[in-house]
């Protein structure tokens, strides 16, 4: 039986009152009805499986519907006034579906047609597993770290791949990538801060099936590190053991454990470490094509870009060079910005902080003083441990359904011995 899964994530505003009348009682912030239908390019979208249609803001509270059949093409969501991302995607055996739209919902009710477009199913191989960059108190970033694994049942190869930033904006404004839709340019993606490579030839360092490997941004026991008063906060990575560190040779502060093997920086700079923003920057991980190196790569003026309005040139690479993507937004940011194309991650995540539901919590983009030093991770699920204790993550190019929203406290090679429960 083929299920369909559509999950609204709606601001927390969208079940409270928004006023009281003179009575003191209390009166329902009004909602309009949003009227989605979905068909497929080519094909009989009723077909396809693991078809997931998914609305949503920029908060974290979910809604799930459940229908035992895939004949339904057109559903419906009741919500208030402001901007939300749609986007849906669906299998077949040789294509993944996706689509993404971004809609306004304003004084009446919204009636949107989504066309899911088909690309060849990307290789499930090398794939983030879990990304720690928050920090925790008192303003301690350097713990950062990035695991990466092997989600295939064949050897793969490290040799090559890149890890980067995305430049998307401040956060407080809209991305000066951005075009009129809150989406950066269809045809290539803008790196930012370090940008950073596994060295070798090409079968130089396997990975096995279901194995991982940790990029440290410092490889040390931040777990370790002095606690000097209250308001500071232990930190959850021990990193002295870390596969691979993220060593940059021309930063004041960077420090290199000759113990462990360094990424090489190609190209960019940066802050003091590589990381993207505490409160949240999309991730990459890039593969060139056969052939091309990064310092022919780099060297070629044609792969530089400017933004609309900037003389700045800055590297960019070609859309389809993404083998995984994290679409990671600030939590609370009235501004979605989407990076990737739905082919690269149909929808977006985000890390929520300590305590979103303090009464004084706000996010803060004009100092430091925010929630995001948290020591929590982003993480993908688990759908699967087999017998012998292999886990099997979930990557359907849509990190709204792939990863843990909200985040977890951060676990360096956080092992798994039940699936997650959807």
């Amino acid at each position: 039986m083929k299920k369909l899964l559509i999950s609204c994530l709606c601001l927390s505003a969208l079940f409270m009152a928004t006023s009281c009348n003179n009575d003191d009682k209390d009166e329902v912030a009004k909602k309009y009805q949003v009227t989605i239908t979905a068909s497929a390019e080519g094909t009989d979208i009723t077909t396809l499986t693991d078809f997931t249609v998914t609305l949503a803001a920029a908060s974290g509270e979910k809604v799930t519907l459940q229908s035992d059949t895939l004949k339904k093409t057109t559903f419906t969501a009741s919500v208030i006034a402001g901007s939300y991302t749609i986007s849906a995607s669906a299998n077949s055996e040789d294509f993944a579906y996706i689509a993404s739209k971004t809609i306004v919902v304003a004084d009446q009710d919204l009636k949107v047609e989504i066309v899911l477009k088909s690309a060849p199913k990307q290789d499930a191989g090398i794939i983030f597993k879990e990304v720690y960059f928050t920090g925790v108190k008192s303003y301690y970033f350097q713990d950062a770290f990035y695991e990466l694994v092997n989600n295939s049942d064949e050897v793969k190869y490290l040799d090559g791949i890149i890890l980067s930033c995305i430049a998307r904006g401040s956060g407080k404004e809209m991305s000066e990538w951005a075009d009129s839709t809150g989406s950066v340019p269809v045809a290539y993606l803008p790196l930012d801060n370090y940008v950073m490579q596994f060295p070798g030839s090409g079968k130089e360092y396997p990975l096995q099936p279901g194995e991982s490997t940790v990029i440290a941004t410092l490889s040390l026991d931040h777990s370790a590190r002095e606690i000097t008063s209250d308001a500071d906060t232990r930190s959850p990575s021990k990193l002295d053991d870390a596969d691979w560190e993220i060593y940059i040779s021309t930063s004041a502060r960077d420090i290199d454990n000759p113990a462990i093997d360094n990424l090489i920086h190609i190209w960019g700079t940066g802050g003091f470490y590589f990381m993207p923003m505490v409160a949240g920057q999309p991730l990459a991980l890039i593969q060139l094509p056969e052939g091309v190196t990064a310092e022919s790569f780099v060297a070629d003026s044609t792969n530089y870009h400017s933004a609309p309005g900037s003389t700045k040139d800055v590297l960019c690479v070609p859309c389809e060079y993404v083998l995984d993507a994290i679409d990671i937004q600030r939590y609370g940011s009235t501004q979605i910005v989407k990076v990737f194309q739905p082919a690269q991650d149909a929808g977006y995540t985000f890390v929520t902080g300590a305590d979103e539901t303090a009464p004084d919590y706000e996010v803060s983009f004009d100092s430091w003083e925010s929630p995001f030093y948290c020591g929590k991770s982003l993480r993908r699920k688990c759908i699967k441990v087999t017998e012998s204790g292999r886990a099997y993550f979930k990557d359907t190019n849509n990190s709204t359904a792939d990863f843990i929203l909200g985040g977890q406290r951060a676990v360096v090679r956080r092992s798994f011995t039940a699936p997650d429960a959807e």
